[in-house]
């Protein structure tokens, strides 16, 4: 899997006015961070959160992103995807404590300090800890503040996790309603 992907777009498409007007004929997609999750779910009004992550990670105004092809749309949906893919789509009962040796390093100051981060330790939530951090705001927020709260590293940490290693953590907490299901023996 490659760290970024060019889709070409098959109509170009401009935005600006007069000498400030930019012509975009491709848009440049990476792996996003948790944190950027975050910004585009905040973002996503009339546009969606698709549309607002694309826009985001390709530095591409939003409303120029709307006017993209459905099918490329979904193509950079799924580039984007793909990051967290195997994560998401594993369905195995989590632990009751694990820990997360994440794949990419968090490296947010050059000294020894909470926000470098190299693993998380994990573990089930409590309801109060769950409710504390829906309190956060959608989705991402909520698992971005669940994620702080259970490893106690700052949320500054986790925004700047890679997708690969934020799916991660998201699965395992999601592990738990695979594990309390009827007919299990816990």
């Amino acid at each position: 899997m490659s760290d970024t992907k060019t889709i070409q777009l098959r109509k170009p498409l401009t935005y600006g006015k007069g000498d400030q007007a930019k012509t975009v004929d491709a848009i440049t997609l990476r792996e996003p961070t948790a944190g950027e999750y975050e910004k585009a779910e905040k973002a996503a009004g009339v546009y969606g959160l698709q549309i607002a992550l694309i826009a985001l990670l390709s530095g591409v105004p939003v409303d120029v992103i709307d006017q993209m092809y459905t099918s490329q749309i979904d193509e950079a949906a799924d580039f984007i995807g793909s990051f967290g893919k195997d994560a998401i789509s594993s369905t195995k009962a989590s632990e009751d404590e694990f820990q997360l040796v994440l794949q990419v390093p968090v490296k947010l100051t050059a000294d020894e300090s909470p926000l470098n981060v190299t693993s998380l330790n994990l573990a089930e939530p409590t309801n109060q800890q769950k409710r504390k951090a829906s309190a956060a705001g959608g989705s991402f927020a909520s698992s971005i503040a669940l994620i702080s709260l259970i490893a106690n590293v700052p949320k500054n940490a986790v925004r700047a996790m890679t997708a690969r290693d934020f799916m991660a953590a998201c699965a395992y907490f999601n592990g738990f309603q695979l594990r309390r299901t009827a007919d299990s023996d816990d």
